[in-house]
């Protein structure tokens, strides 16, 4: 005669499912932490003003330019003029586009940045990026 397998005790089962409890509990919170912190928006300061770069030389702010972040809505900038601009996540493009007397794009550059490079203020001098874009 075969012997069937002893039961598994109560307290066995139950234990094992306390544990699955909360095993997915924590996942959830792990989830709910990354969202919020991959979906987060950052409202940024965009300025364009005269900056001393790293090697010791004055440049000059940038006459008119638009400014993309994450291809979103245009940022308008003039020469010493600040504004706003949105970035959701961590990781961004900044696309800035350098305009004529007729607002048209003369020239074009791309950089990424992340919000940890610009530390807490979130400000960005927008010709010191142009310049960094090369």
């Amino acid at each position: 005669m075969s012997q069937l397998p002893t039961p598994v005790s109560r307290r066995r089962i139950i234990l094992k499912h306390v544990l699955v409890n909360v095993v997915l509990v924590v996942l959830l919170v792990l989830l709910g932490a990354w969202c919020y912190s991959e979906g987060k928006t950052y409202k940024i300061t965009l300025g364009n003003s005269a900056f001393t770069g790293r090697d010791g030389f004055e440049y000059p702010a940038l006459e008119a330019v638009e400014v993309f972040i994450d291809r979103e809505e245009p940022v308008f900038l003039l020469e010493d003029d600040s504004a706003s601009g949105k970035a959701m996540g961590k990781k961004h493009t900044m696309e800035i586009r350098l305009l004529d007397e007729n607002d048209k794009p003369i020239k074009s550059r791309r950089i990424q940045f992340t919000i940890a490079e610009l530390g807490e203020e979130l400000e960005i001098n927008v010709a010191e990026f142009w310049l960094r874009a090369k």
